[in-house]
């Protein structure tokens, strides 16, 4: 897959007319982050099992993230509770920001990652 849609809600958002899927948090379950750090070694989440894990793989298999920080964002959570499988080499993101509070973390992880802005 070329390119993720990754944003809080769909409404009011340009969304593509193609396939180009759409993760829209607000529509998800996903407990935040215990730190429990667990996922570095057994390589998924043992403090939940939700939805975060149903968007995994699709976060893994896009080559671009468009990131919509919406306000009253929950993304950050998204990407605490996936971060231990996150491998961007040669993947890019881009981040549209409409709420600061969470761009400068997600920027900072998304690059610790390896992804590249663009």
């Amino acid at each position: 897959m070329k390119r993720l849609i990754i944003c809080t809600r769909r409404e009011g958002l340009p969304l593509p007319g193609d396939d180009t899927p759409v993760i829209a948090v607000s529509e998800k379950h996903i407990g935040k982050c215990r730190g429990c750090m667990r996922c570095k070694y057994v390589k998924k989440c043992i403090a939940y099992q939700d939805d975060a894990q149903e968007c995994l793989p699709l976060i893994q298999e896009a080559a671009h993230l468009d990131i919509y920080l919406q306000s009253g964002s929950q993304t950050r959570v998204l990407f605490d509770r996936t971060l231990y499988a996150l491998e961007g080499e040669g993947r890019t993101f881009t981040l549209h920001v409409e709420d600061e509070a969470e761009a400068d973390y997600l920027k900072n992880l998304l690059t610790w990652a390896g992804y590249k802005e663009g």
